[in-house]
């Protein structure tokens, strides 16, 4: 197989190092943007105020949902393409690759489109403020509207790091990164655009991404180039890379789904709250990142090697990166502890104490459950990454049943606390369910071998 110089073979070599020297430019990647979205925050806080981050924070658990069923796909069909590189099968590969183009091309079409005719009733179904509705209304349909080219870049990004190419994608994001804060800057604070401006900057920036993801992989990457012949649209492999990205479609839109209603028993507490809310997961977004990072290393880790019939490093893999995960999970915990009232000032650029004492509290509570969040996480993509396509959907309704149970009951009887406590709640009861099933498909892999 003819392979591009940025490729790495996962299949060889010691586990936790190829798979941290894979995930570096992968959590590089995931940082910028997370500090990208802050700084988006900032931006908007500083100049439009608290009823802005508002009108964000209504909205965003909306777009979320729908960007969700894209993303996952994106990251579905990845793990297909994963497989036959790790099987060193360069026909099978650039055929996934084809399909994958097709598939993409109608849900690329179908989601946006569906979320901009849907969004007015959903709002109005999370009980969003009247005086901050148009607002968060307009910002959302332009995001939702042209998130194709968020979607696009997810793909041609997803397929870069299914062959161990995950250098490529930090590069072009850091040019994305950039334009996006300078016409953020731009739009909203030069030419007072407002939230549709920094929708439009966004929207911008994204595009810009895909179409230099597009070029490298077009001139650069032999791996994925296909021509006319490759598209054979194959029963087997279409239903196989659509039920792979649905599976993960599914289960990001469960969780969004759970999170859309949780935010509806947020949006009753009113503004601030919503402010709060809005910045804490915002911070708490980025100190997921560093876990979900290693997890989305692991799923491609899993993908190859399970491709190349190697489950003893996948088993091996595991314990390591779980365990390094424990050490960054230590450190996030004394970071939010001693700093967290300092980020949450300077994210929000409010000064109401109560927006900051609920943030901050929301953040005390929420860290201290990481170590469960890593097993969770990072055994769910391996899961994934070997093909496991229903487990983590059932994961995910689970979630969904317990969020759903936080906005009804916990959050009447408790207030803000009910929301706080949900997601630990969640995460030990899915962690519990993940490894159970985890040592059984491993044990029933292992006396299949054996026979």
């Amino acid at each position: 197989m003819a392979k591009s110089s940025g490729t790495t073979d996962l299949t060889h070599g010691n586990p936790l190092k190829m798979t941290i020297m894979f995930a570096i430019p992968i959590f590089l990647s995931n940082i910028l943007q997370q500090l990208y979205n802050l700084a988006d925050i900032s931006i908007i806080g500083h100049s439009l105020g608290d009823d802005a981050l508002s009108a964000i924070g209504s909205v965003s658990t909306i777009y979320m949902f729908f960007n969700s069923l894209m993303f996952g796909m994106a990251s579905g069909f990845a793990v297909v393409i994963s497989r036959f590189f790790g099987a060193k099968d360069e026909k099978l590969l650039r055929r996934a690759v084809a399909n994958t183009i097709v598939i993409a091309a109608v849900w690329g079409i179908v989601v946006p489109v569906t979320g901009v005719l849907s969004l007015r009733k959903l709002m109005m179904m999370l009980n969003t403020p009247e005086e901050i509705f148009e607002t968060a209304y307009s910002y959302g349909s332009i995001v939702i509207a042209l998130s194709s080219f968020m979607f696009l870049y997810n793909v041609l990004r997803g397929m870069l790091q299914a062959i161990g190419n995950s250098k490529a994608p930090l590069f072009f994001l850091m040019i994305s990164v950039t334009v996006n804060i300078v016409l953020d800057l731009l739009f909203v604070r030069r030419l007072g655009w407002g939230l549709p401006g920094a929708a439009y900057a966004t929207v911008i920036s994204q595009a810009l991404s895909s179409l230099l993801t597009l070029i490298y992989i077009a001139v650069k990457v032999p791996e994925l180039r296909v021509t006319r012949k490759d598209f054979v649209i194959q029963g087997s492999m279409l239903l196989d890379i659509f039920t792979s990205g649905i599976s993960f479609a599914l289960m990001f839109t469960v969780v969004n789904l759970g999170s859309m209603i949780l935010q509806g028993a947020i949006n009753s507490f009113g503004k601030v709250t919503i402010a709060a809310h809005t910045t804490a997961r915002k911070i708490s977004e980025v100190c997921m990142m560093t876990l979900s990072t290693l997890a989305n290393a692991m799923a491609t880790f899993a993908g190859q090697n399970h491709g190349a019939g190697r489950y003893d490093r996948i088993k091996s893999g595991l314990r390591s990166v779980i365990l390094c995960s424990f050490g960054i999970a230590t450190v996030l915990i004394f970071i939010i502890y001693t700093f967290g009232s300092v980020l949450v000032k300077a994210i929000s650029g409010s000064a109401t104490p109560e927006l900051i004492n609920t943030a901050n509290f929301y953040l005390r509570i929420d860290l201290p459950f990481y170590f469960v969040l890593a097993i969770l996480l990072i055994t769910r993509t391996t899961l994934q990454g070997m093909g496991a396509k229903f487990v983590p959907i059932v994961a995910s309704i689970m979630e969904l049943v317990l969020k759903i149970f936080t906005a009804k009951r916990l959050a009447v009887r408790l207030g803000y606390l009910g929301i706080a406590i949900c997601e630990p709640i969640i995460w030990v009861v899915c962690a519990i369910y993940i490894i159970i099933v985890f040592l059984y498909r491993v044990k029933r892999i292992e006396i299949k071998n054996q026979t």
